[in-house]
């Protein structure tokens, strides 16, 4: 199955580096089946108490594999995979993912998209500490 993300205000830093803003009622949907890890999902269920008081901006890092499509719509870039691997903010994405839409409504979320393998996300990662 196909997964469709909208980055809105799209800039293409580089060739596989991507940054703009999603919907975190999009986020929800479209990871609503993602496979989070148990202790991710304890840190998400803190997240989720104190987003219902108020639901605070944050960004998350996304890696999809170089032969991700995407195409350009106006300032947005939608891409489409069919597996996408939170790298950074796991837990404040599965806490989205378990809350009501109407709660998501006009929020929005940083995002970073990575189009890199596995691996080659690794050694960059590995090299910027």
């Amino acid at each position: 199955m196909t997964m469709k993300l909208r980055l809105q205000e799209a800039v293409q830093e580089n060739e596989y580096y991507f940054r703009g803003f999603v919907s975190m009622a999009d986020l929800a949907v479209l990871f609503a089946e993602y496979p989070f890890e148990e202790d991710t999902l304890e840190k998400a269920a803190i997240h989720r108490r104190s987003m219902e008081r108020g639901v605070t901006p944050f960004s998350v890092t996304l890696r999809a594999m170089p032969d991700t499509g995407w195409t350009a719509e106006g300032e947005d870039l939608v891409f489409n995979d069919t597996r996408w691997e939170i790298r950074d903010g796991k837990s404040r994405v599965a806490a989205v993912s378990k809350m009501a839409e109407e709660n998501l409504a006009d929020h929005e979320a940083e995002v970073k998209i990575f189009l890199l393998t596995k691996e080659k996300m690794e050694n960059m990662e590995q090299n910027r500490i």
